[in-house]
């Protein structure tokens, strides 16, 4: 599904792109002077929008809080001293919160004699690196706080250069913990709803913030249990990410700042799945995803929220949504041009894009690739719109043959053309 959502936005970019060079002193033919007129507009709508994003987009900020996202895990998640700092905490917890299974629970139905309970919003510890970074120093702290050496691709270390916070807060659901407890011991962790952190870089004396985001679990329990539960409870996650610069000091790069949202549900009972997510740009809009997904298969319908736990798998959220049952959605460019698409078989639709690329690795013929466009299109179908302007121009893909491959290319069917274009002869002129 990864690569169809990029295939979606590559789209929606060549068009742009390509039509740069397309033919403009032709001669008109009258009976087609309006529909001439239309796809010149739309041509010229779709080349400002692709210019406003040239000019004015940068990644200068999300790039720093990438380095420092990276620093963190390969400090932090990668390394096994902090694994050996943190587990003794946990074991601490529960030794202390170690109780009897009253008769009758739930507990004991599934058989367990003793519980233990990790409240996640008292879990707070400060976890400071050692000078040579061998371990952690542990301290309890008001939040959970981790204070690593900083290279940020440099090969000066900075002791105690980044930190990270993490508040938890909220209403807390419980969830039985499998691999931290045993056949007789449940250990309950009561995972609280809502989530904010932040990453900063201690510069020049001060902690400055340059990543920072809030998540927040929406749980609607199905009543089976009292214990969460991902195969029979509806959970969705919400969550924000922002990231801000000032002037560069070298005045190298401008004040930036970025902001990404997103939101998904999944609904096992309903066999349901729901997305958004929008990138904006230093106050504007950039990219916008609205999509559903349906599916036959519960199992496939299960989505296990509770290892989406940083930035880097929001991603992978989306990914694990889409991977089978149905498709629909619209994505949005520069808050202006449209693609609404839908996929009846996703599972199906990834197999044959694997396979295609398969064979074009194998140098497959005009006619192989064909056999795969065809089912592709009794899977997909697409249609682009700009906000601006009152044209629906609709989508499919053709097989045309790109430098000494054939593939299987977006085509456009504009109000003047008697069939699809293929995005790489946008730009001739006896399509013009």
């Amino acid at each position: 599904m990864k690569k169809i959502m990029n295939w979606m936005l590559a789209a929606i970019l060549i068009c742009g792109a390509t039509v740069f060079t397309s033919c403009s002193d032709s001669e008109d033919n009258p009976s087609q002077e309006q529909a001439k007129k239309n796809r010149t507009e739309f041509i010229k709508h779709t080349r400002e929008n692709l210019k406003d994003i040239a000019e004015n987009l940068n990644f200068h900020s999300w790039e720093v809080a990438n380095n420092l996202n990276q620093e963190f895990n390969t400090t932090v998640l990668n390394n096994p001293e902090f694994e050996k700092a943190i587990i003794p905490l946990f074991t601490q917890k529960i030794r202390e919160s170690v109780k009897e299974v009253e008769e009758g629970s739930e507990l004991a139905e599934m058989g367990y004699k003793k519980y233990a309970t990790i409240d996640r919003t008292k879990f707070n510890y400060r976890f400071t690196m050692k000078e040579d970074g061998s371990g952690f120093d542990v301290e309890e702290a008001d939040d959970f706080e981790m204070i690593i050496n900083a290279t940020m691709g440099t090969k000066e270390v900075i002791l105690g250069g980044n930190k990270l916070t993490l508040k938890a807060s909220g209403d807390t659901y419980k969830q039985i913990a499998k691999r931290l407890g045993n056949e007789e011991l449940a250990v309950v962790i009561l995972v609280p709803s809502d989530f904010a952190f932040t990453i900063a870089g201690y510069i020049d004396g001060d902690w400055i913030e340059g990543y920072k985001g809030a998540f927040k679990n929406n749980v609607k329990m199905s009543g089976e249990s009292e214990y969460m539960n991902p195969k029979t409870d509806a959970i969705g996650i919400t969550g924000i990410l922002t990231t801000g610069l000032p002037v560069s000091p070298d005045g190298k790069h401008a004040a930036d700042a970025t902001e990404l949202y997103f939101s998904t549900a999944s609904d096992p009972v309903a066999n349901e799945s729901s997305m958004n997510f929008s990138f904006g740009h230093n106050d504007k809009s950039m990219i916008e995803l609205e999509a559903t997904s349906k599916y036959t298969d519960k199992e496939i319908a299960f989505t296990d929220f509770s290892q989406f736990t940083t930035s880097g798998s929001i991603l992978n959220v989306l990914i694990a949504l889409v991977s089978g049952g149905s498709f629909e959605g619209f994505l949005t460019l520069n808050d202006d041009l449209t693609t609404a698409f839908s996929i009846s078989d996703c599972g199906k639709a990834m197999q044959l894009q694997r396979e295609m690329a398969h064979a074009r690795r194998n140098y497959a013929d005009q006619a192989t690739i064909e056999g795969y466009t065809q089912q592709l299109n009794e899977l997909v179908s697409a249609k682009l719109s700009c906000k601006d302007l009152s044209q629906e121009i609709p989508m499919k893909l053709q097989t045309a043959k790109f430098g000494v491959d054939y593939w299987a290319m977006p085509a456009f069917n504009f109000a003047d053309e008697k069939g699809f274009v293929p995005i790489t002869e946008l730009s001739s002129c006896n399509h013009a």
